[in-house]
């Protein structure tokens, strides 16, 4: 007892590199010294301190994993001997689960919202069946085995940056604001160790990321050895019970936790929806949507990808036992089959990470810097290209290939890996990804064209070049769509046609409650949950907001200092990939391209081709792009006083809705009727004297005014004409009325 917990002090109180390794190399001889007793008191008091200071950061104290980054040599290989999957220390929980010697409750307030929510409820039989980390609730906590309790901690490392309570003595960590900095906090190079021409080493935390995942998730090309001794997998059936002995409810158990933790987080829709309704649970409040609008943290996505790219590998060729993963999973309603080239573990992590990307475009902050919206967006672009996995990519994070010779033959060929029609059913199942994804990062590029053009650009870029790596690919995306606003009679092609349905649930369910805010300009705000418009020719459609984009783009490019080559190159190609994804597939897209070709032709100079910024009037082709959604809601742009057009937008609302402005042109015949009066006769008097000479005059000018303010609000009911008092927060307009000010004030000074 007195060991452990002077181990446990000693752990406590490093916060140095060489005090981190010291008291990491006092873990490793202890556990080495009662390798055989397994003692209850190291779990009882150095362990929770350990897995506090390996994986939780405060400003004063960085996490033994930060310090690993900033002082790699020594650390890095005592935190890897220790952490390992083969290590004493997993070795020694896993013996202490046999034995059942202790159970760790773990701290709810750095639970996701929705488990915290789910466990101040009553107990629900449905519970369990829509997640596995509530099977282990005794009361409002989870009671976790060591195995498990050191899985949420691993998983919680990530996220610490970003939670509230990950440094409860620092009171400025309690209220972040929505404009804060993406940078990566996992130390993406480990400092010192990386030469010149060499790619940047993996950091400690995704190298055990990757090991974790060989180890405790079975794939086809790494299944998890099972040697006579060492690791958590080298169980006897004798030695643990069935639901122990199944290495698919493990690595479930570890996928959920990653899932919850990084990808759900605070979503207050965490579940499907027809999920928590068939089992009558209790979700956060919708009044609580503010805590999806926060970004992911620091850091964060540098580990999905690495999941994302570890579990599109076992996308490449399922094992026969495919069926075991969903077994008893009724809540999820995944159906795999053994051959499906969806992969086994896909199904688990669609709606989440769908959702993750989403709100990181939705709520992403006008003030915040686009490129820290980069990590998100490359996990996006590996979920949509799966093909594009190459072993060589994973094993930069294997630990016991660090050391190899590095070859040239890492990465030879990657350029020729696109598209084939063995992912057709990968890119069914995920469909939303590209196309419904398109468009609201289309959206997202036009609220940050304006701060950085050249980033967005190449984010397009990128984009498109998705879309049309391949023909086959972009005709497969174009059959879903036409099978999708076409009746089932109406469509040949069957095998298409039988993902429509599910096509539309997941529309619905993956997008539940994700709106905009009134003024943010969505561009699709009407329809956000009921088509798919990645091939539409209307206004709101793909092609029309890339034009849209294109002739913005051009703007800003003519108002950046400096050479502008690269992003005018950027421009050009992604024209010609809007003209190898839509032409033909749009109506219109062919001409308009050729026409804006012979205007290159016609006009050498790129500043003719598209209008200034305050062009005149019938001489622009700006004024012929029709802004799609209200005027008055349009993204806030840097000549506008933001806070004053925020209150400015909300009076107009409030205006237009008591007079009833932008109503449909039948809602005031009711009240057009004709007023009969009616008075007693025997209450006439005679008129006379000027104070009822005034009286009728006033009522006369009031009564006339009336008349006109009735026939104006008709007129504009009829025009559908609102109000809009916007215009006041324009910066030149208040500084000219400060003007006036001024010289009316000086005049009137001067003359007194």
């Amino acid at each position: 007892m007195t060991d452990a917990s002077a181990l446990a002090a000693a752990v406590l109180d490093a916060a140095t590199p060489p005090a981190a390794v010291a008291a990491t190399s006092s873990v490793l001889d202890y556990l080495a010294r009662h390798a055989a007793d397994h003692p209850r008191a190291f779990f009882a008091d150095a362990f929770p301190s350990l897995l506090y200071r390996v994986f939780v950061s405060s400003p004063s104290s960085p996490s033994f994993i930060d310090l690993a980054a900033a002082d790699p040599d020594p650390a890095l290989g005592n935190l890897l001997n220790l952490l390992a999957p083969s290590g004493p220390l997993l070795a020694a929980a896993a013996a202490a689960d046999r034995l059942a010697l202790i159970r760790f409750v773990f701290p709810s307030e750095r639970l996701p919202y929705w488990l915290r929510v789910a466990l101040a409820e009553d107990p629900s039989a449905g519970l369990p069946l829509a997640s596995p980390l509530l099977a282990a609730r005794v009361g409002s906590d989870l009671h976790l085995s060591v195995f498990e309790y050191y899985l949420f901690w691993f998983a919680y490392y990530p996220v610490s940056s970003a939670d509230p309570s990950a440094s409860a003595s620092n009171a400025t960590h309690k209220s972040r604001s929505r404009i804060e900095s993406w940078v990566s906090t996992l130390a993406p190079t480990a400092g010192g160790t990386r030469k010149p021409g060499n790619k940047p080493e993996p950091c400690l935390y995704l190298k055990l990321l990757y090991a974790y995942l060989r180890e405790f998730v079975p794939t086809a090309a790494s299944k998890p050895p099972r040697r006579p001794s060492g690791t958590l997998l080298q169980r006897t059936a004798s030695e643990e019970t069935a639901a122990d002995a199944d290495p698919f409810a493990r690595a479930e158990f570890f996928l959920h936790a990653l899932i919850q933790f990084w990808l759900v987080g605070d979503d207050f829709s965490p579940l499907p929806v027809q999920t928590y309704c068939a089992f009558g649970l209790k979700l956060p409040s919708r009044a609580r949507a503010e805590l999806s609008e926060q970004p992911p943290s620091p850091g964060l996505g540098d580990a999905v990808k690495l999941l994302i790219m570890y579990l599109n590998c076992c996308a490449r060729s399922p094992p026969p036992d495919t069926r075991l993963v969903f077994e008893g999973m009724p809540a999820r309603n995944a159906v795999v089959s053994s051959d499906s080239q969806v992969g086994f573990w896909n199904p688990l992590i669609q709606r989440p990470m769908y959702r993750f990307v989403l709100r990181a475009f939705l709520f992403c902050p006008i003030g915040a810097v686009v490129k820290n919206v980069t990590q998100v967006f490359s996990v996006w672009l590996a979920y949509m290209e799966p093909w594009k996995l190459t072993q060589e990519e994973l094993d930069e994070y294997d630990v016991s290939l660090m050391n190899r010779t590095e070859t040239q033959q890492a990465g030879v060929g990657k350029e020729k890996l696109m598209y084939t029609p063995a992912w057709k059913n990968y890119v069914l199942s995920n469909y939303l990804f590209y196309s419904s994804m398109v468009l609201h990062f289309l959206g997202f590029a036009h609220k940050f064209i304006h701060s950085d053009v050249s980033s967005v650009l190449l984010m397009i870029l990128k984009v498109l070049e998705v879309l049309s790596s391949s023909s086959e690919l972009a005709d497969l995306l174009y059959k879903v769509d036409i099978a999708y606003h076409s009746r089932p009679s109406c469509s040949s092609e069957s095998d298409v046609v039988k993902f429509v349905p599910s096509i539309r649930e997941q529309l619905k369910d993956w997008e539940d409650g994700l709106t905009e805010t009134d003024a943010d300009g969505s561009f699709l705000h009407e329809n956000r949950n009921s088509d798919l418009r990645l091939f539409s020719s209307g206004e709101d459609g793909a092609y029309h907001l890339l034009q849209l984009l294109l002739i913005r783009a051009e703007l800003e490019i003519q108002r950046l200092p400096g050479d502008t080559s690269s992003a005018l190159q950027s421009l050009d190609l992604i024209k010609s990939r809007m003209k190898k994804i839509f032409q033909g597939r749009i109506e219109g897209a062919h001409h308009k391209n050729i026409s804006l070709d012979e205007s290159q032709h016609q006009h050498p100079g790129r500043g003719e081709i598209f209008t200034p910024k305050h062009p005149v009037l019938g001489r622009s082709k700006f004024c012929e792009v029709k802004y799609r959604g209200d005027w008055m809601k349009r993204p806030i742009s840097e000549t506008e006083v933001a806070w004053l057009a925020r209150i400015l937008i909300h009076v107009s609302d409030w205006l237009n809705d008591a007079l009833r402005l932008g109503c449909d042109d039948g809602a005031d015949d009711s009240s057009a009727r004709p007023t009969y009066i009616k008075f007693d006769r025997s209450e006439l008097a005679t008129i006379g004297g000027p104070k009822d000479a005034v009286r009728m005059a006033l009522v006369a000018v009031c009564s006339l005014l009336a008349l006109v303010g009735q026939a104006l609000l008709k007129f504009m009911r009829a025009h559908r004409v609102k109000i809009n008092l916007r215009v006041f927060a324009s910066k030149k307009l208040l500084a000219g009325l400060v003007l006036l000010y001024a010289v009316v004030a000086g005049t009137r000074s001067a003359f007194s």
